[in-house]
Formats: structure tokens, C-alpha cells, sequence
């Protein structure tokens, strides 16, 4: 049973970095419910309860964050549900393309340089593509779409940073 619990906690932890990258997965609430798992299987102690709390912190700073990033993007350009819509299949697309290059024998530049094109470059042509279909201006999607990757860039480094944490956790529980 014991076995199946750390199976389950850490395949949740797996999707919740999955969800770094694509913003319609709740990656930090799934990475939490896998530590929170985890647990269950071990004694807590001192220690691992403010980790636990401290873990509740940053998820609910995130949460709060995750409020006040689109003004942010809004700074740089005002972008609207395209651009938002736009990185998220963006960032789909660019996870397909990184587990394919990663499937084939590459050199480690190539596999960088997917890694870059994947998640940086693709959310903003897709960014930029679904704001010039809305606002139908080649300069205002682009600008839109800058707006958009920089949401989205934040957005992401945060829940990585969340869930690198909860990976840490996970490991320093077992």
C-alpha cells in the first residue's frame, strides 16, 4: 500500500510541473495534493509540518500573484483572451516538440535550442497570431503578444519555482 501512495503522490507532483508549462493545469495545487500524500505514509514531525506550512504560504502568495500578473502584461500591451488562449496552445504545442526532439539522439545544443524555441518562441507567434485574429492590426497583435508572453513567463517561473519546492519536499519527506 505503502508503494502505491508514493506511486500516487509523485505521479501528482509530475503533473503539477506539467503544469508550469500549460496554464489550464492546476500544476502548484496538484504538486501540493501529491506532498500532502506523501505525507500520509510518514510520521510528521516539526520540521516537516513548516515545511508543509510554508509550502501553503507560497501557494496562497501564488494564487494572489497570479491576480496581479495580467496587469503586469497589461503594462507592457494590453492583450485580451487570444493572446492568453494563444500562449497556452502555444506552450501545448512546444511540449509536444520537446518530448519528440528528447525522444531522438540530438546533441545537447539542438536540445536547448528546442527547449527555447518550444517555450519561449512558440507561446508568442501563438500569442501574436490570436491577437492580430482579434484586434485584426499586425502591430497591435505583436505588441498584444509580447504583453501575453510576459504574463505568461511570469506565470510560469512562479508555479516552476512552486513545484522545484514541492519536488525538494517531496524528497526530504521520504
Amino acid at each position: 500500500m505503502s508503494i502505491l501512495v508514493w506511486i500516487l503522490g509523485i505521479l501528482l507532483i509530475a503533473f503539477g510541473f506539467l503544469g508550469c508549462f500549460v496554464n489550464k493545469i492546476p500544476g502548484p495545487m496538484l504538486a501540493f495534493i501529491g506532498l500532502c500524500v506523501l505525507t500520509f505514509g510518514v510520521p510528521l514531525d516539526l520540521n516537516k509540518l513548516i515545511l508543509l506550512l510554508i509550502f501553503v504560504g507560497v501557494l496562497l502568495s501564488m494564487y494572489l500573484s497570479k491576480k496581479i500578473l495580467p496587469k503586469v502584461g497589461a503594462l507592457v500591451a494590453e492583450y485580451g483572451k487570444g493572446g492568453s488562449w494563444g500562449a497556452t496552445i502555444g506552450s501545448l504545442i512546444g511540449i509536444f516538440i520537446i518530448f519528440g526532439v528528447a525522444s531522438e539522439k540530438v546533441s545537447n545544443f539542438v536540445m536547448i535550442m528546442a527547449v527555447i524555441g518550444a517555450i519561449i518562441l512558440l507561446p508568442y507567434i501563438f500569442a501574436s497570431l490570436f491577437e492580430m485574429i482579434a484586434r485584426k492590426s499586425f502591430k497591435g497583435g505583436f505588441q498584444a503578444g509580447a504583453g501575453a508572453l510576459v504574463a505568461f513567463l511570469c506565470g510560469t517561473m512562479l508555479k516552476l519555482a512552486v513545484c522545484c519546492y514541492s519536488i525538494y519536499a517531496a524528497f526530504h519527506f521520504s
